[in-house]
């Protein structure tokens, strides 16, 4: 299976430039076999995510949320559906209270941890010990940061998401972090040998128990209007 666990669209996150119905054709164009939709600070409503896998058969859709911590870093969370509304920032002892019910069928990411800082902090050391997954690429983790390896693009930051990674033992994600048509695909998750899960909690218990393997459209990437790389 091939996924994006972080994605945005412009009816739901005001900061995106791409429809749902251009998303999901780019996405099957591109080789995903799923993709999340992690809208800032709402979940997808239930009837118009089924509309729109309806009219979407072979991409499998979700719907997670990111969430803004008080504390400045930002949460993917996806499994449970844990909020009926839009949610403001939330503080972190606030983000757990809200998914202690529905922990074990909750997956918790920080999404680019440094992206505003080469450093880590008190705060996001506390948010890591809550998390159960760290993103560890993205372009907005690339966007003005981006190194050439051979096989793929990392940031100048790496060493310190390897580092964090390792330290709080989280499982490592790779995601576009999308907000055009352009970045549809260009980084996702691999995990061999399954088929999407039926829902979120399953593909949330699905990642708690799995090391996805990073994709990236490396040429495409590096000719993305966000990074201007010429390889």
């Amino acid at each position: 299976m091939r996924i994006d666990c972080h994605f945005h669209t412009s009816p739901h996150s005001r900061c995106s430039l791409v429809s749902p119905k251009t998303a999901c054709e780019v996405a099957v164009s591109r080789g995903l076999d799923a993709l999340l939709f992690t809208e800032h600070g709402v979940y997808w409503d239930q009837d118009s995510l089924d509309a729109l896998q309806s009219a979407n058969p072979k991409l499998k859709l979700y719907t997670g949320i990111e969430i803004e911590l008080t504390e400045g870093y930002h949460v993917v969370a996806f499994g449970a559906r844990l909020l009926d509304r839009s949610v403001p920032p939330l503080s972190l002892s606030e983000l757990n209270r809200l998914v202690a019910p529905e922990r074990d069928n909750t997956f918790l990411f920080v999404a680019h941890a440094f992206r505003y800082q080469p450093y880590s902090t008190p705060e996001l050391e506390q948010i890591l010990g809550c998390c159960d997954g760290m993103e560890m690429r993205s372009i907005n983790i690339l966007r003005d940061h981006a190194v050439a390896h051979p096989t793929k693009l990392v940031s100048a930051d790496h060493a310190l998401y390897e580092h964090s990674l390792q330290a709080y033992n989280l499982i490592p994600v790779y995601n576009s972090d999308g907000h055009d048509e352009d970045s549809i695909g260009l980084i996702s998750n691999e995990l061999t040998g399954v088929s999407p899960p039926s829902d979120e909690t399953a593909l949330a218990r699905l990642f708690k128990s799995s090391h996805p393997v990073e994709l990236q459209d490396r040429q495409r990437l590096a000719r993305h209007a966000l990074l201007g790389l010429n390889l």
